[in-house]
C-alpha cells in the first residue's frame, strides 16, 4: 500500500515552470493559509525557496547547508508564488543557489542558499581532519513530549495573544507541525528569556519525499514559524497584555544553518528559542534545534525582525 504523504510535504512542495524558464518554479499546491490572515507566512517562502534550489542539485548527494535571506514585500495570502532559481556556483564540494521569489511580478523574497556534497567521498568534508563539536541540548529535567498535552501550543497561545489584535493566533488546524512547548523561562531582562519544546511532524514523510530534501524544507518551514514570538515574550510590559501595544510586526532577514542532512523532521526535534537584542525598531532572536534520539544539534538560527509599538498617549 503506497504511504500518504505529510501534509508537511505538500506545504513546501514546488513544481517546474518551464514555460516561464529554466530552472523556474511555482508552489505545486494552494499555499497554506492562515486563518484570517492577509499576508502569507514567511515560512512557506523559506521552506519553497529550499525545495526550489534543491531541484536544481544532485538529491543523492547534495542538500543544503544555510539559507541567508531576506522579506523584501509583503506576500498575499493567496495567489501563486513564482521562484526563479539562479545556478551561481557549481563546485566539485558545495555549490550556491539563488532564489528570487516573486507574486503577481514583484520580488517578494530573496535568499542565497549553500549546498555541500556528501556523497562524493571527500574525507575533508568528514572523517579525522576536520572539527567536530556542537552545542549540547539543554537540560529537559527529564521531560519529552509525551509529558506536554497536544493542545498546550493552542492554550499558550491563547493565553498570550489577544482576538482581533495586530498578531495572529496558528491554529492547530493552520499549522502542519506538532508543537509541544516545554515552558517560558522569564526574566526582567529580555534577554535571558528561554522558549523551550519540542516539535515534529506528525505523520512520516512518505518516502517519494527524497532521502533529506523534504526534510530539510520541512525544517526550514519550521524555523520560520511564530520565530520572532521570543521578542514579544520577553518584553510584556512595553507589548501589553495580548501584544496589544504591538502596531507592526514584520520579518526582515532569515538565516539558517543546517547542520545534519540526515536529520527527520518525523522524529521529534527539541527547540530552544530566544532573544539577544533590541533597538531603534529592530529586534534579534535565535533559535536552536536537536534531535531528541542522539542530542546531535540539526539547525541554528537568527532573524531580524522591525517591531513597532503604539505610541504613548500624552498626559492630559
Amino acid at each position: 500500500m503506497a504511504q500518504t504523504p505529510a501534509y508537511i510535504e505538500s506545504v513546501v512542495a514546488v513544481t517546474p515552470a518551464p514555460d516561464l524558464g529554466r530552472d523556474v518554479y511555482t508552489n505545486a499546491n494552494p499555499l497554506d493559509v492562515q486563518a484570517g490572515a492577509r499576508s502569507l507566512r514567511g515560512s512557506i517562502l523559506v521552506s519553497q525557496s529550499i525545495s526550489a534550489a534543491s531541484a536544481t542539485v544532485p538529491a543523492s548527494s547534495h542538500h543544503v547547508t544555510s539559507s541567508q535571506s531576506s522579506f523584501l514585500h509583503p506576500t498575499a495570502a493567496r495567489g501563486k508564488l513564482v521562484y526563479r532559481v539562479e545556478r551561481t556556483a557549481d563546485g566539485r564540494r558545495y555549490a550556491t543557489r539563488t532564489v528570487r521569489a516573486e507574486q503577481g511580478g514583484t520580488l517578494v523574497y530573496l535568499a542565497t542558499l549553500s549546498f555541500q556534497n556528501y556523497g562524493g567521498g571527500d574525507s575533508s568534508s568528514s572523517g579525522n581532519n576536520v572539527l567536530t563539536y556542537g552545542l549540547p541540548m539543554p537540560d529537559l529535567g527529564g521531560s519529552g513530549p509525551d509529558d506536554v498535552d497536544k493542545d498546550a501550543m493552542q492554550a499558550m497561545q491563547s493565553g498570550m495573544v489577544a482576538r482581533g489584535g495586530s498578531i495572529t493566533q496558528i491554529r492547530a488546524d493552520d499549522s502542519s507541525l506538532d508543537w509541544r512547548p516545554l515552558g517560558l523561562e522569564m526574566a526582567e531582562d529580555p534577554s535571558q528569556f528561554r522558549l523551550r519544546g519540542f516539535v515534529r511532524s506528525p505523520h512520516p514523510l512518505s518516502a517519494a519525499a527524497g532521502p533529506a530534501g523534504a526534510h530539510l524544507a520541512a525544517f526550514g518551514f519550521a524555523s520560520d514559524e511564530m520565530s520572532v514570538g521570543p521578542a514579544l515574550a520577553a518584553s510584556p510590559r512595553p507589548t501589553a497584555r495580548g501584544f496589544q501595544n504591538v502596531a507592526l510586526l514584520a520579518s526582515l532577514t532569515h538565516n539558517v544553518s543546517f547542520h545534519e542532512p540526515g536529520a527527520p523532521i518525523d522524529d521529534w526535534v527539541v527547540l530552544e528559542r530566544d532573544t539577544t537584542w533590541g533597538a531603534h525598531g529592530w529586534v534579534l532572536t535565535s533559535q536552536r534545534m536537536w534531535d531528541l534520539k542522539s542530542g546531535r544539534l540539526v539547525m541554528t538560527v537568527s532573524q531580524e525582525a522591525l517591531i513597532l509599538l503604539k505610541p504613548k498617549k500624552a498626559k492630559m
